[in-house]
């Protein structure tokens, strides 16, 4: 059987379906991936296109795809500008618009705003440096600390690209996340030989990708989730009749408030059809104020189901014991909508209301915050709270638990693995030096087993789903850093373990 070309061009529609999550936090991974495509299944006229046998190894394509690979290309170092026939020497923007498949700019940049709101220089600078550096501006830490400093350079060493060189990075990186995307995805398969990694092209395409790719104008976005989305489009309708396709959730909203929770979903309905979105004012009953009562005016985006409830995320006031300064922080709030006791339609003139005129201009003008912003935040860190401040989380799996529930998932996408000596010097960085503490936990690393699995990533601190996700996890996971994430958790132990020695005592 003769296997399909790959000769898709660089649609924003086929970037979408090559990397999950948001493609404005992962175009240059989208593009990379593109690019090894074509070299692995392109025809024999693709200008990328590789002599690679049906089984190869990382390093053979590594060493037919770039010029003198085994010198500029190693493993821990980024190339330099050394060869400019060399394919790290081409540019993304090349890549999308200058290749024998190469798209239109402006066709393609219509195309990526119909999905993004993103104005023209943002996105200019996104196809320059393969990133939206919003998260680093708007960040509320000291420029000068050392979790600072750490936080931009593995930030920019992940995403950013070297004068816009789409290839300008590690090896290491291609081989655990580049190739292991293409695994997830189905678009190559892997085995051991020798205790190395071979990888095996595929005979068929991966059939979510074609199929999707067929339909990508009508396709749902109901789903965060790229799958599930296929899933329900395929088989959301009856068969014959009979309904074949279900999804079971918890909901743990109160039976009581399910009118509440209809009539507020019908209100924010009429809200969205509306040409221009206007601000509402919400009466809700925050948990976290302990169910006090607060307004609050806000930009509705959005509804989310989430982990047994429906959440309105907003933006703008956010519910603060002190309502004098409630405009001291304008931010994004995810308002569980069973907690909304009324919603109001503010008047579209506002002259009477007392609202910032930037955050009205905010609101109001070409870009108001959509649901494409929430995207990205997620994608940019770990949790559902994304009003919540990002730190860098370091975990330890046990090996049998990383390889059953993290590696081959699309946790792996999330989790980047680290080596021992790099989770020391991370310790070393980010706990106070020659301290107790950070004496305890270097000892702590290296007294675990050889055989077990260190990953970080970054996370939403504070963000209660996180801690959930860790305790259920139990033993096989341990919280290495941020130190004080790992004291909280060890505390939650103890008093647990104080519970249970208690009513084992009394038996």
């Amino acid at each position: 059987m003769k296997r399909e070309v790959f000769n898709y061009p660089p649609t924003v529609e086929v970037l979408k379906l090559l990397t999950p999550g948001s493609l404005k936090q992962n175009l240059g991974k989208a593009v990379r991936l593109w690019v090894i495509l074509r070299s692995l299944y392109g025809d024999d006229g693709d200008e990328v296109k590789l002599a690679l046998e049906e089984e190869f190894a990382f390093l053979q394509w590594r060493n037919l795809f770039f010029i003198d690979a085994t010198k500029h290309h190693v493993r821990d170092k980024a190339p330099s500008l050394h060869h400019k026939e060399c394919h790290c020497a081409t540019k993304l923007t090349d890549w999308l618009f200058t290749s024998n498949l190469s798209v239109e700019k402006s066709q393609w940049c219509q195309s990526f705003q119909k999905y993004y709101s993103i104005q023209d220089d943002e996105l200019e600078n996104l196809l320059l440096t393969g990133m939206i550096n919003n998260s680093l501006k708007n960040s509320k830490q000291d420029n000068n600390s050392v979790d600072n400093i750490t936080s931009q350079k593995s930030h920019s060493f992940s995403k950013s690209l070297s004068d816009g060189r789409l290839f300008a990075v590690i090896s290491r990186n291609f081989k655990d996340h580049d190739f292991q995307s293409l695994v997830n995805l189905g678009w190559l398969k892997i085995k051991k030989v020798n205790n190395q990694d071979t990888y095996l092209k595929v005979d068929k395409f991966p059939e979510f990708f074609l199929a999707r790719l067929q339909d990508a104008e009508t396709q749902s976005e109901q789903f965060t989730n790229e799958e599930l989305s296929a899933f329900n489009n395929s088989l959301s309708s009856p068969i014959n009749g009979i309904q074949r396709f279900f999804i079971h959730t918890e909901y743990i909203v109160h039976p009581q408030l399910y009118n509440r929770v209809e009539l507020l979903q019908k209100q924010l309905k009429n809200i969205w059809t509306q040409d221009k979105v206007p601000l509402v004012q919400l009466t809700y009953q925050s948990a976290k104020l302990y169910q006090d009562t607060v307004d609050c005016i806000v930009y509705p985006v959005c509804i989310y189901y989430y982990q047994r409830a429906l959440y309105l995320f907003a933006y703008g006031q956010t519910p603060q014991q002190n309502s004098k300064n409630s405009w001291s922080k304008i931010d994004w709030y995810d308002y569980r909508l069973d907690r909304i006791l009324k919603l109001d339609e503010l008047p579209k003139d506002l002259e009477n209301v007392n609202i910032p005129k930037h955050f009205v201009d905010k609101c109001q003008g070409k870009y108001p915050p959509s649901p494409d912003d929430i995207k990205d935040k997620m994608s940019a860190a770990w949790g559902f709270d994304i009003y919540k401040p990002q730190e860098l989380l370091v975990l330890r799996f046990d090996q049998y638990f990383y390889s059953n529930y993290i590696r081959g998932t699309e946790r792996d996408e999330m989790f980047t693995k680290i080596s021992r000596q790099q989770v020391e010097k991370l310790v070393k960085a980010y706990t106070p030096a020659a301290s107790t503490a950070q004496k305890n936990l270097l000892l702590t690393v290296q007294s675990r087993s050889a055989s077990d699995i260190y990953c970080k990533i970054d996370y939403r601190a504070k963000d209660n789903n996180i801690v959930m996700r860790l305790r259920a996890w139990g033993p096989n996971v341990e919280v290495i850093l941020p130190l004080h994430f790992r004291q909280d958790i060890k505390k939650d132990m103890e008093a647990t373990y104080k519970l249970y020695m208690g009513l084992l005592n009394d038996l």
